[in-house]
Parts: structure tokens; sequence; C-alpha cells
């Protein structure tokens, strides 16, 4: 029987403890109707670091079953998200977690159980070293203040859910839903995965944060030639730009250039510039009603079949889906 441990702490996202919990719930009924051995049924406790109820991020408090020695038994550690305004905030509240907790989690992880973060969550696996060079991702928005202080991730911030090993991460807040189902799957079936998908009306398969992702939250490190640079591209994105124009607006090589451009934004100078062109197009299709004929010639493209192309490839949708997904006013 998988044991399931819930790490709460102060501040955190209720949902992020209950909405897992729930999520298995679903899963053992599902698990009665197929007939499945009981000894894949999930079991669970909520756990504190000292054991004491903890008050959620609405300011309820939260009741738990014990401290964290509880959660040696468990096979499956899950570490919610917590109550955040900025990544900086996120990074500040890690920073000031207890070397003893950090190094617990790692002998839990050297001992071969399943951790798993959940949005800011996800920091603290990072923190402890456990994700470097590991497949992860986190929520969308959390990107930059991710990539800058843990440049040793292999970070994948398009991702809802990323599963390396025995450490799952989640994109969103929410993502414990995806983070469950990839339990459910290993520890049940596929075919109780995807009935429990059913039942919370969640694709996995369309999942992505990519929608939401700009070139702004992809850059790691503040450098104010480049962020000089890149003020000029987003005041041109109309015009043909090439690598040695930018390069020649922060006074370097073109090698020289597209090595520190690399360093702070992920991405090579064209792929960026690609980038902030689809964010506008994002934006204008949000904000206004113009034909997309008109809005790719304002971010530099010229036809529109393959605009649609790009357009699907670095968003998951086409430009009709976003427009309608997305619209400001809009209904659906």
């Amino acid at each position: 029987m998988p044991k399931v441990t819930v790490f709460a702490v102060d501040d955190i996202l209720a949902t992020g403890v209950t909405g897992p919990l729930e999520v298995l719930n679903i899963a053992n009924i599902q698990a009665d109707l197929a007939d499945l051995p009981a000894q894949q049924r999930f079991s669970w406790t909520v756990v504190s670091v000292d054991g004491k109820p903890v008050r959620s991020s609405a300011g309820f408090m939260l009741p738990v079953e014990g401290n964290y020695m509880r959660a040696r038994e468990a096979d499956i550690i899950i570490i919610p998200g917590f109550n955040h305004r900025t990544g900086r905030e996120v990074s500040h509240y890690v920073s000031a977690m207890p070397e003893g907790y950090l190094s617990w989690l790692k002998a839990q992880h050297h001992a071969g159980k399943v951790l798993c973060g959940i949005c800011s969550g996800t920091f603290v696996l990072a923190e402890a070293g456990l994700l470097d060079g590991r497949r992860a991702t986190t929520s969308w928005w959390l990107t930059k203040s991710f990539r800058r202080r843990y440049p040793a991730v292999d970070l994948h911030p398009r991702d809802v859910v990323t599963e390396d090993g025995n450490l799952l991460c989640g994109g969103s807040a929410a993502s414990w839903m995806h983070v469950c189902l990839r339990l459910i799957s290993r520890y049940m079936n596929a075919q109780v995965a995807s009935a429990c998908a059913r039942i919370m009306l969640v694709d996995p398969a369309s999942a992505s944060q990519a929608p939401y992702l700009n070139a702004e939250h992809l850059t790691a490190s503040r450098d104010s030639a480049l962020e000089r640079v890149i003020d000029r591209m987003r005041e041109q994105l109309d015009k043909p730009l090439s690598v040695s124009d930018m390069a020649a607006w922060a006074n370097m090589s073109e090698r020289s250039f597209i090595r520190r451009f690399r360093e702070v934004a992920g991405m090579p100078p064209g792929h960026y510039l690609q980038k902030m062109r689809i964010d506008t197009a994002k934006r204008l299709l949000e904000q206004t009603d113009l034909p997309l004929e008109h809005i790719i010639t304002q971010v530099g493209y010229a036809d529109v079949s393959s605009f649609r192309r790009l357009f699907r490839k670095e968003v998951a949708v086409s430009p009709g889906e976003y427009r309608q997904r997305f619209r400001h006013g809009s209904s659906a």
C-alpha cells in the first residue's frame, strides 16, 4: 500500500494539502471498482515540522497528524506550494529553511522515496540540491527567479508536470491534479488514472504552461547592456533585425553577444526576438479585434500560414484558439 505524506507549513495553500488527498481518495474508489488488489490503495497522513497545526494562506488552521518523523513511513512525500506575491519572496523563504530539513529531504530521496514539489514547493526540492541536472518545472511566472537561483536545474517551464526518476515537479498551484495522476498511473495503472482524469475534467495530454509564458519570464539575470538591447528590440519588432544589429547596440562582438545573451536568457537572441514577437501578437489577440493579417505585420511577419505554425509551436494553441480563450471580456 503506497503511503503518502503531505508536508504542511505555515502560509501553505490549503488546496495543495487537501486537493491531492481528494484525488487519491477518488483513485482508491476507482481501484475498488476495477477490483485492483488492496495493496495498491493509497493511504495518507499530513505532517508539519513540529507536529503542530499550521495556518493556511487564507488564515484558517489545518490539523496535522504528527511531526516530520511520521514521514519516515512514507513512500511518497508531497511538498505543496506556499503563499507568495513575488519570486523574490519565494527565494527568501527557501533560503531561510533550516539546513536540517533540507538534509532530511535529501536523506528521504536517497532512501528511494518519491518526492513531489508543487508550484513554489519545487523551490524546496531545488534548494536541497535534488534537482541539479534533472528535468524540472515550476509555476510559469516564477521561472525567472527559479533560473536565477538554480542555474544547474534543467528547467522546462512549458511543462505542467515533470517526472525525473523519483522526483516530480508540478508547475502551477493547481498542478497537484496532474502530479497525482502521474502517481496514480505509477502505483495503480493508466486506466485508473484516466478514469480519475475524466471525473475531475482534467486533460493531461493538452496541459501546458506555454500560453502564459512571456519572453521576460525567461531571463535569469540582470544585465543593463542587454536590457537596453531588449528594449530596442521591443521598439522595432516590425523591422528586420539581425544579430549583428543587436551586438552593435550592446557594443559587443557577435560571438560575445550571443554567448552573453544565452547566459542571461537561456536561448539565442534570434529565438528571444521570436518570442517577443509572439508575446506582442498574444497581447493584440487579447486586447483588439484586429485581423491576424494585420497583427502579424505589426510583429515583423508577412506569411499568415507560417506564423500560425510558429504560434502553435510556441504557445501550444492556434492564434484563433488563443483569442477565444484569453480575449478580455470573453465568457469562455
